[in-house]
């Protein structure tokens, strides 16, 4: 009877740790691709949820629960993702909600809707905006379809010309900038440095171009590229970088599984299988139990930096008109 009793409370003590420190917690940071929609045509593009169901999303009301529950979960950073979230008609009474909540926030946008009104409105609100930036010039961004979709009918984009007047806006306001690169096949001999280190970023993430099943298929074996380019490309910036800038490179081993990935309609998702695995939505089942279904690398999360200081206390603005002259 004393063994019995000694085997159950070990196994109860197992139990009680295990759910102290669950085998796959979720992260401190979490990327919600709320708005499944984009004004843009990046031909490599991620995240075209052209498998959602008929492009659903949850309703406002319920969006607006989402940052709490995150926040209850633990989650300490929002990232708003697209698509293109400033499409989104309440991204700002999201924001809102996500600061009323305690969580850092931050937008990844083309850039074409955090317009000086917007960010007069709800600019209090954001920390952090992630600008995507893929090139030195607007003909390659041409090539990459990274442009307004009514331009690129007219073979041309304005990208970079939008891109340095959000960015100044945002910078203005004590925004904290990340840029995001993507290089593939059509920007690998590229030389971005000039304008990053007009720029200077808070951090720089490098990407190379990902193959996902489902969601860029059309063209993305014109726009793949090996490891070895793409490690090219990042020395090369590397041996330049003379600012310091925080580089944060991440090659397609580093990039799968290593982000908590939530969609439109609350499903915590993973690439690691090469397209999109969805789980339970997390109205059905608890943000706990979702997670729960979802394959994470956590030490892939690690090796790319995902955890870091987001604090932003608001810094005095620095403007980089001009930029353009020097880098095309």
């Amino acid at each position: 009877m004393k063994q019995e009793i000694r085997t159950t409370n070990l196994e109860t003590s197992r139990e009680d740790t295990e759910q102290q420190n669950p085998p796959n917690p979720l992260p401190p940071a979490v990327n919600w691709h709320f708005w499944p929609w984009c004004n843009y045509g990046c031909k490599f593009c991620f995240a075209t949820f052209e498998d959602l169901p008929s492009s659903k999303k949850m309703s406002k009301k319920e969006a607006l629960t989402i940052p709490k529950m995150l926040a209850d979960a633990g989650v300490k950073k929002l990232t708003f993702v697209g698509g293109e979230p400033t499409l989104c008609p309440y991204l700002g009474e999201l924001l809102e909600e996500a600061k009323r909540v305690g969580l850092t926030t931050c937008i990844v946008s083309n850039g074409t809707g955090l317009t000086e009104s917007f960010l007069d409105e709800w600019g209090h609100h954001v920390d952090w905006v992630g600008l995507s930036i893929d090139a030195s010039n607007d003909e390659l961004h041409m090539k990459i379809g990274r442009g307004a979709k009514r331009d690129l009918t007219r073979a041309k984009s304005q990208h970079l010309e939008v891109s340095i007047e959000v960015w100044n806006r945002c910078v203005a306001r004590g925004i904290k900038m990340k840029l995001n690169t993507v290089v593939c096949k059509q920007n690998k001999d590229d030389n971005m440095m000039a304008l990053i280190n007009t720029l200077r970023p808070d951090r720089w993430k490098v990407f190379q171009v990902l193959p996902v099943k489902g969601q860029n298929d059309a063209n993305i074996e014109d726009m793949t590229i090996t490891d070895e380019e793409y490690q090219s490309w990042v020395e090369r910036h590397r041996n330049q970088n003379h600012l310091g800038i925080k580089m944060i490179c991440e090659e397609n081993d580093v990039m799968r599984g290593s982000y908590a990935m939530m969609d439109a309609l609350g499903r915590f998702y993973s690439n690691t299988s090469g397209g999109h695995s969805y789980g339970p939505s997390v109205f059905e089942v608890g943000v706990d139990e979702a997670w729960a279904q979802n394959d994470f690398i956590k030490e892939r999360f690690v090796a790319r930096e995902g955890e870091y200081d987001w604090s932003n206390t608001r810094r005095l603005p620095m403007a980089v008109e001009g930029v353009l002259e020097g880098c095309q």
